[in-house]
């Protein structure tokens, strides 16, 4: 297992673990099959038959999400309390034990009624679903599973999953200095999920939905991972003084600049909350803005500092250790303290020679509902 000690505990420890298998991994008949899992997980273990109430006397509650690459276990305690507490996590993430009635009540009551439908979304996030179809090559729609699908799935299944992959080999732990990781038996064997790609023929896609503006996502494909993405993101959006904003805002009540990294590929998202139903216009505009887009050395330096802010701030939150496996998911840097060196030494010609590699036309997919 990779062990990544993540500053100091202080005041509060943040530990997080990650098992390298999520939803974009899983194939037909078995969709939602990880989040299934991950449910079933906390219900309890042989070593922690009462999971909730063994962690609430530490004043802890455990947590977990299932993510397209990944699915994550994490909780927050005090300093002196975290070495028991992950124990008990891990015993229910490495050796769990499945009731037959906990399972399959978990299913009837949280599983199924999670299953996604596209009109649970607002329009601005279908939009980004569908954008990230595009560039990572799966289907939103099937993240937590189908009905159908779901009710074949038993204890049997489940089993199989586990055995599949949760094992040392597909794991990482991130854990601040000073707290010990507990002696505990985690499987060795297991094998490395596959992708479950779909190959979209489209690289336009606009859905109808009656509106009397347009919702805009044009998105670009990251081959490798590079942090200077992130500060291409913060001199293009999200702030009254990005030059998106600047240009755009009188077409558009919002724009957006957006990194995500999945499965060792990225995508690069401009979102734009159109103004009227005219699309096209605004994406010509777009289009032209790219193709002479140029940045200054005050714009940079000015970027590095708003973008060091927010890093900082997102830091001081119960999920730091989820917001740094985002930032850097290999943990090439290992701290946000790396992260933020990193991107202090970057220079003006880094961030224009990156822009015009990533915001290539020619690459774009481009999402609009409307």
């Amino acid at each position: 297992m990779k062990i990544v000690e993540v500053g100091d505990s202080k005041k509060l420890a943040n530990i997080l673990l990650t098992v390298n298998v999520g939803w974009s991994h899983e194939p037909m008949g078995k969709r939602g099959i990880s989040h299934f899992l991950e449910h079933s997980i906390f219900l309890r273990s042989e070593e922690c038959p009462e999971p909730d109430a063994e962690v609430a006397k530490y004043g802890v509650s455990l947590n977990g999400e299932t993510q397209p690459d990944r699915t994550i276990f994490f909780f927050s305690s005090l300093p002196e309390d975290a070495e028991e507490v992950l124990e008990i996590l891990l015993s229910l993430i490495y050796s769990p034990s499945f009731s037959p009635e906990k399972v399959e009540e978990e299913k009837e009551s949280k599983i199924i009624p999670a299953v996604v439908k596209e009109s649970d979304y607002a329009p601005w996030e279908l939009a980004y679903e569908w954008a990230r179809n595009l560039i990572f090559e799966w289907d939103f729609r099937y993240s937590m599973g189908t009905e159908e699908e779901l009710r074949g799935i038993g204890i049997e299944e489940l089993r199989e999953w586990h055995k599949r992959y949760y094992n040392k080999h597909n794991s990482v732990v991130l854990i601040p200095k000073g707290i010990e990781f507990p002696d505990v038996e985690i499987p060795e064997g297991g094998i490395k999920p596959e992708v479950q790609e779909i190959k979209y023929e489209e690289r336009e896609k606009v859905i109808e939905k009656g509106l009397g503006n347009a919702e805009i996502v044009c998105a670009f494909p990251l081959r490798k991972y590079d942090i200077r993405a992130y500060l291409l993101s913060t001199l293009l959006g999200n702030f009254p003084t990005s030059k998106l904003w600047r240009k755009f805002h009188k077409e558009a009540y919002m724009v957006e600049s957006k990194v995500e990294w999945h499965n060792v590929k990225g995508g690069f998202f401009l979102y734009f909350g159109a103004n009227s139903r005219d699309f096209e216009s605004i994406c010509r505009k777009m289009e032209r803005f790219l193709e002479s887009l140029n940045f200054t050395n005050e714009e940079v330096e000015m970027a590095k500092k708003t973008l060091a802010i927010e890093m900082l701030e997102r830091d001081n939150s119960i999920y730091r250790m989820e917001n740094l496996l985002h930032l850097d998911p290999e943990m090439r840097f290992g701290s946000l303290e790396g992260i933020l060196k990193a991107i202090k030494g970057l220079e003006l010609q880094d961030i224009n020679e990156y822009a015009s590699q990533v915001l290539n036309l020619e690459e774009m997919r481009r999402v609009v509902v409307r």
